[in-house]
């Protein structure tokens, strides 16, 4: 009798654990940043993956899924959301707009310079499409939107947050 309580007590501890760890899993993921240059300022995420529902300042997860010299196709990102669909995004090397709201963002400078980029190339004014995101970086070393484009919803892993 003694031994069917153990394995009782075994099997409910092991489905205690078992059934909300398989649900953890299934929902959410822990990412390190993918570069040695970071775009971010944290150094651990958790990105919930059924969570889509991206507003402007959300951390976002997405699938890089551009023609680019610098990062390979299929790549993982975590970036912030600059705008959303409808939103007017007006930048320059020096700053960035939307809807005629400064954006609390460095400057690109630095990586218009590393690159060997002309930097009058780098003034533009337009509106996100539908199902598309504008995406920006934090830190001097970002490499985003402003020169690859916006990031289209369907490639949207889900909403992340900075752990630490």
């Amino acid at each position: 009798m003694n031994r069917l309580k153990e394995v009782v007590k075994v099997g409910v501890l092991f489905a205690g654990l078992y059934f909300p760890t398989t649900a953890f899993i299934d929902r959410f993921t822990i990412s390190l940043p993918t570069t040695d240059s970071q775009c971010l300022k944290a150094t651990l995420y958790l990105i919930d993956k059924k969570d889509k529902n991206i507003k402007q300042g959300d951390l976002v997860a997405f699938k890089f899924n551009k023609e680019d010299s610098i990062f390979e196709k299929g790549r993982n990102f975590i970036k912030i959301t600059g705008a959303l669909p409808g939103d007017t995004v007006q930048y320059s090397p020096y700053e960035i707009k939307v809807n005629d709201s400064q954006l609390d963002i460095i400057n690109m400078l630095h990586v218009i310079n590393f690159l060997n980029l002309e930097q009058r190339d780098f003034y533009k004014k337009f509106e996100i499409q539908k199902d598309e995101l504008f995406v920006v970086g934090e830190t001097m070393y970002s490499y985003d939107s402003r020169f690859w484009g916006t990031v289209n919803k369907s490639d949207v892993i889900g909403k992340a947050y900075a752990i630490f």
